[in-house]
């Protein structure tokens, strides 16, 4: 009797034990649920990683996040020095500068179009501000990729420390100096800036070279091509000056014999963003396939630059001539607005020629060599005023007819 007693006694008491132990986890349960952990990676550090790299002339930044992103709820160009702005940029420091160059995805508009850029001193002092053209995409649910131009965010090449920096915009704004905390800014890498070699690149080259023949680009949007004929010559520097004052490009058609005594305003035709075309080696009518591969070789030797595009002397154009372009990796480029200054009608005549007669995708041609052109020269800058005031935007022809440049690193 007494056995049993004990046997039940201790029974009850190991059942009290086992519902104590059940009631803590329980409670430890409850709380788990009740208060937010601060412990996960992504609370800790939204973004997980970071690559930058380049591709011609393009910076392209990769970003991956732990949760994905509303980037019309980014702030662009936000104000650094507050914790209440949401943003997602990329931050490179030249190395020995004094300022940080903060390029910033999102924006309520144009969110996939372009890129917030603010150089602000190490403390997120802005000191200006601006908006450049990019390229943003989903790579998916949480990764990013941005490509743009470094030299239109104010990159020159060079040595920079980098890293991603993500700002929740849910720090407390307790008053106008309320500054970033680690509760609300995060960066990639966490602990110390990577380091990027922004090389310096040059064109090399261009697509598209397949010998067909064209007169002009397509029709449904408001671009334009102006193009030279025979130079580089005297005239040559003078054009550009213009181009480079107006902040246009154009196409320079060259001769071989002319790029070779003139080598050095052949370099600078590209150094300023122009375009060169192959226009055979000394104006031949009909050229050879010999003096179209002279005037390549000419170019590629003194400008390292081999062109994608062939302008045939007079406008000429055989068969066998357009075999000759293919076989070079060529395409042959004519026009449809003619401004015959080469008759030397005057400036006035040689802009009233363009207004009129320009159309969506036209390719104009003009001449900067093969005798006097000081009219096309002094036509130039109230011709590029009239077309940007139709709303025409002025490209190379390469760019007209969606060909891409080339570029590689300078060794």
């Amino acid at each position: 009797m007494f056995a049993r007693s004990t046997g039940t006694f201790r029974s009850g008491i190991r059942l009290r034990q086992q519902l104590s132990l059940l009631a803590f986890f329980l409670l430890i349960a409850g709380l788990a649920i009740l208060i937010p952990s601060h412990a996960s990676s992504a609370d800790q550090n939204p973004v997980q990683s970071g690559r930058l790299s380049q591709k011609g002339r393009s910076l392209i930044v990769q970003i991956r996040t732990s949760q994905k992103i509303n980037m019309s709820r980014l702030d662009r160009r936000p104000d650094f020095t507050r914790g209440n702005h949401r943003y997602l940029c990329l931050q490179m420091n030249p190395r020995g500068g004094t300022s940080i160059v903060r390029i910033c995805l999102g924006g309520k508009t144009r969110t996939y179009q372009v890129l917030g850029v603010s150089r602000t001193s190490d403390t997120g002092k802005v000191r200006s501000s601006k908006v450049i053209r990019a390229e943003v995409k989903r790579a998916d649910e949480l990764g990013l990729v941005a490509t743009f131009d470094p030299r239109a965010a104010g990159l020159p090449p060079g040595n920079y420390a980098w890293r991603i920096a993500d700002n929740s915009g849910k720090c407390p704004q307790k008053g106008p100096e309320a500054k970033p905390t680690s509760s609300c800014l995060s960066y990639f890498p966490p602990k110390r800036r990577a380091v990027y070699d922004l090389r310096p690149v040059r064109v090399v080259g261009c697509t598209g070279g397949n010998g067909q023949f064209v007169t002009n680009g397509p029709r449904g949007r408001k671009r334009v091509a102006l193009t030279f004929d025979d130079g580089p010559s005297d005239y040559t520097p003078k054009v550009l000056h213009i181009l480079r004052r107006k902040k246009a490009r154009a196409t320079f058609f060259m001769l071989g014999q002319q790029v070779a005594s003139y080598p050095s305003y052949a370099r600078r035709v590209l150094a300023l963003g122009n375009e060169i075309g192959n226009h055979s080696y000394d104006h031949d009518l009909l050229p050879s396939g010999s003096n179209i591969r002279h005037a390549t070789r000419t170019i590629r030797q003194v400008t390292r630059f081999r062109p994608c595009l062939f302008r045939p002397p007079y406008g000429a154009v055989s068969s066998s001539l357009k075999a000759s372009a293919r076989a070079d990796d060529m395409k042959v480029i004519n026009w449809d607005v003619d401004t015959t200054d080469w008759k030397l009608p005057g400036s006035s005549a040689i802009r009233s020629t363009i207004l009129n007669r320009v159309r969506p995708g036209s390719i104009v041609l003009m001449h900067d060599g093969g005798g006097p052109r000081q009219g096309t020269v002094d036509a130039l800058a109230g011709a590029i005023s009239g077309l940007r005031a139709r709303g025409y935007r002025l490209v190379t022809v390469s760019q007209l007819l969606g060909n891409r440049m080339i570029y590689r690193p300078v060794p």
